[in-house]
């Protein structure tokens, strides 16, 4: 079956322009990511749905919620660059890709020369040590712990003077979430013609 990388409606304007290096980045995770184990085999369409397409909306929703031109963004348990990179592609602001494994980090340091990205910087760091230290930050995390895991590591005074807003990939159910310390907003969106997505944003109450 062919492959047609296509972009969904809502990002037709903001990202048509950068078509061509994302499919760098696809062709990147589709032969070097997986032969290095950083993600395990998957079709050319689940990679660009699921990695490329979903990372795309994180990127949108930082337009939505904050001015990128006052804060980092922090892309926490990077693994193989998502959202980090795609998001680090599409704007100009520095994009922290942050993961615990060493191996990781080398891996993303040559894609970012490959790609000649000069705002996405690969570091090696422990998730929860930022989670406590970052200031006026971003955090955006795809499958590496849930809205509510997030919430039981944040606590609010911490939380409200470090001024950070994460963003989340999740699913329904945690559209039903309650805590009287943050406000969940659950965004919901085409991953593809058929099929939706969600992602929690967590701001201070």
């Amino acid at each position: 079956m062919s492959f047609e990388p296509q972009l969904p409606q809502w990002g037709l304007d903001d990202f048509k322009k950068h078509l061509d290096k994302l499919i760098e980045y696809h062709n990147w995770l589709k032969d070097t990511a997986t032969k290095t184990g950083l993600i395990s085999k998957k079709t050319d369409q689940f990679i660009w749905d699921e990695f490329i397409v979903h990372s795309l909306y994180f990127a949108k929703l930082l337009k939505k919620y904050k001015n990128l031109k006052e804060c980092e963004i922090i892309d926490l348990g990077t693994g193989a660059g998502i959202p980090g990179i795609p998001i680090s592609i599409v704007n100009k602001t520095n994009v922290s890709l942050v993961d615990n494994k060493q191996k990781r980090i080398y891996e993303l340091e040559r894609l970012v020369k490959i790609l000649n990205l000069k705002n996405a910087i690969p570091k090696k760091k422990d998730a929860n040590t930022i989670l406590k230290d970052a200031k006026n930050s971003v955090i955006v995390m795809r499958c590496y712990v849930s809205t509510s895991n997030v919430l039981k590591l944040l606590e609010k005074k911490q939380f409200k003077e470090n001024n950070l807003t994460i963003f989340v990939s999740s699913n329904s159910k945690s559209s039903d979430i309650f805590n009287k310390m943050f406000h969940v907003k659950q965004e919901k969106f085409f991953i593809n013609k058929n099929n939706f997505r969600y992602i929690d944003v967590i701001t201070d109450m």
